[in-house]
């Protein structure tokens, strides 16, 4: 059964520049050039200019890294000019830019305001300049607190901060500093992931060698149970595994991934989902500039999902959310009931305390939580 929307109306874009690469990080970055990223932003142009056409009115746009925030205020400007150009907006459009500490000035923000930006998002991570130090972050927390209170000055109102828990000597009381002092800043969301270890990442080879210490993986579940109680506690609604919001601050675009929503992926190394077809682009700047200089997509792989891949994937991504797959939803998207493909697993799921079902939906049980990922191994 086709997916009911035609064609997409979210929009991913990658800037994939950074001052330097965190130690943690396996995102598609590059340290930045100027006159490198001059000539990405005129193929991103031109990416944009392909794909346009066949967009639906764009609900949400959200640029991401790398750091966008590297760009100059002339580079945003002409970024936002060809957005606005080829691109139709809804009138209530959210429209993200992720920022990290001390590469935002008030030149920078109010090209953002003035093209319609409506959401940041602050690379954060540790309330901690050791810490900071230590992930490889260039920023230290009292940049941090100048961006933060200098997008608050210019009425940004609607900002999230990024976390990261179970880090290298990290303790619980240094996590619950960072969470605390965060909440006392008053953002309108915080994200709060768990450090994974990625095998292309300087962390996992010395991780592999015995270098870093991490936390015990009780210490880490502790961790993880401290800010779900936390959060909440002080107004924040937990709507998705990692993600919490003040009400009406839920992450819009986000929610397009984890309904398995289509979403126009651009820029090097961006995944988009399109008319049952997943892609992604091109990694490598250079050959992704090449690809577009010809008037070519870059579009590196793709992949059809269909039957029961696709109904795993999204079942998979709807638990992430606290309130679950919508039973409705999914049958009108498939035209099954969701046990006709997964009777048994669930079965064991919800025997093992780990599911539950609702009148409308199925989720996850607050144990289904620190669990997830071993349910989410057997969908794949």
């Amino acid at each position: 059964m086709n997916y009911p929307h035609k064609s997409a109306s979210s929009v991913y874009i990658h800037i994939p520049f950074c001052a330097t690469k965190c130690y943690y990080c396996a995102f598609n970055t590059y340290t930045f050039h100027k006159e490198q990223a001059k000539a990405y932003l005129q193929a991103l142009r031109t990416e944009i200019a392909l794909y346009a056409p066949d967009t639906d009115p764009l609900q949400t746009i959200f640029i991401g890294g790398g750091t966008p925030s590297i760009l100059s205020a002339n580079a945003l400007a002409q970024l936002f000019s060809d957005i606005h150009k080829y691109f139709q907006l809804t009138p209530n459009v959210e429209i993200t830019v992720e920022c990290n500490p001390g590469t935002v000035d008030s030149e920078k923000l109010n090209v953002m305001q003035d093209n319609g930006v409506n959401r940041l998002s602050f690379g954060l991570q540790a309330m901690q300049d050791e810490t900071l130090k230590q992930l490889g972050r260039i920023h230290t927390v009292a940049e941090f607190l100048e961006s933060y209170h200098l997008a608050r000055e210019q009425r940004f109102e609607n900002i999230n901060i990024d976390l990261i828990f179970a880090l290298p000597d990290q303790t619980m009381e240094t996590w619950q500093h960072t969470l605390n002092e965060v909440i006392s800043l008053d953002p309108d969301h915080i994200s709060a992931y768990n450090l994974v270890m990625e095998d292309t990442t300087p962390f996992y080879e010395w991780w592999q060698a015995g270098k870093l210490r991490l936390p015990s993986e009780d210490t880490e579940a502790d961790m993880l149970q401290y800010t779900i109680e936390t959060l909440p506690a002080h107004g924040y609604t937990h709507y998705e595994i990692c993600n919490f919001a003040r009400p009406e601050h839920y992450a819009r675009h986000n929610l397009v991934y984890w309904n398995n929503q289509p979403c126009i992926g651009l820029g090097a190394g961006a995944c988009g989902y399109v008319n049952g077809v997943r892609y992604s682009n091109i990694r490598g700047i250079a050959p992704y500039i090449k690809a577009l200089f010809r008037g070519n997509k870059p579009i590196a792989d793709t992949e059809r999902l269909t039957g029961d891949a696709e109904k795993a994937e999204t079942l998979m991504l709807a638990l992430r959310k606290r309130e679950g797959i919508s039973l409705d939803v999914y049958q009108n998207r498939f035209g099954e009931e969701i046990e006709a493909a997964f009777g048994s697993i669930l079965k064991r799921w919800m025997d093992l305390q780990l599911l539950e079902r609702t009148p409308t939906h199925l989720r996850l049980t607050p144990r289904g939580l620190f669990l997830a990922n071993e349910v989410f191994v057997e969908l794949m």
